[in-house]
C-alpha cells in the first residue's frame, strides 16, 4: 500500500520528534525534551528506573546525565503505523556514555527499543506513551583518545544550536 503525502508528512513529524528526544537528552535541554511529550504522556522505563509522567523522565535523565562526562544517543530502524490522529512506532536506540569512577574511565553502552504511542492534537504530534525495552547493557573500562575537531557541549553552547537556528 502506498502512503499519501499527508501520511508521509505525519511519519516524518513523528520521526523528527524521536530524533528531538535524543537531541534533548544529549544537550541536557529539558524544555526541548518536554516539547516531545503531551502533558498527559506516560513513560515506562522499567520499575527499576522510572515509571511516571513523560516529562518527568526527561528531568530524571538530564539530571543523571550531569554525572557523566559525555553521552550520545542514536536511533535507527524507525517503523511507524498510522491510524488517523493516532500512531504507534518502534525505534531501535543505542546510547553510549562516558563516566569516571575511582579515577578510571568507563564506557557505558545501552541497546534497546522505544515502543511509542503518539497522538496528533491541534495539528501537533506528541508522545503519549513510551515503553523502553532494554536488549542489553554493558560497562567497560576504556582509554580515551586525543580529541580532534570542534568540541561538543552538553548545553545550548553546542555548535549545533547556531547552525539549526538559521532554519526554522
Amino acid at each position: 500500500m502506498s502512503d499519501t503525502l499527508a501520511q508521509l508528512a505525519d511519519k516524518q513529524a513523528i520521526t523528527e520528534l524521536i530524533y528531538t528526544y535524543c537531541r534533548a537528552v544529549d544537550r541536557l535541554d529539558v524544555p526541548l525534551g518536554h516539547s516531545v511529550w503531551h502533558e498527559d504522556g506516560y513513560a515506562d522505563y522499567g520499575a527499576a528506573y522510572y515509571r511516571g509522567p513523560g516529562r518527568g523522565v526527561i528531568d530524571l535523565i538530564c539530571q543523571h546525565h550531569l554525572g557523566l562526562l559525555s553521552h550520545s544517543h542514536q536511533v535507527a530502524n524507525v517503523l511507524i503505523a498510522l491510524d488517523g490522529d493516532d500512531a504507534g512506532s518502534e525505534a531501535y536506540v543505542t546510547g553510549t556514555m562516558r563516566a569516571e569512577r575511582d579515577g578510571k574511565l568507563f564506557q557505558i553502552g545501552v541497546w534497546g527499543r522505544y515502543l511509542d504511542r503518539w497522538q496528533k492534537r491541534g495539528g501537533r504530534w506528541g508522545l503519549l506513551h513510551r515503553v523502553v525495552v532494554f536488549e542489553h547493557q554493558e560497562m567497560r573500562e576504556t582509554t580515551d583518545l586525543p580529541s580532534h575537531g570542534v568540541p561538543s557541549s552538553r548545553d545550548r553552547d553546542d555548535p549545533s544550536y547556531a547552525i539549526l537556528a538559521k532554519w526554522p
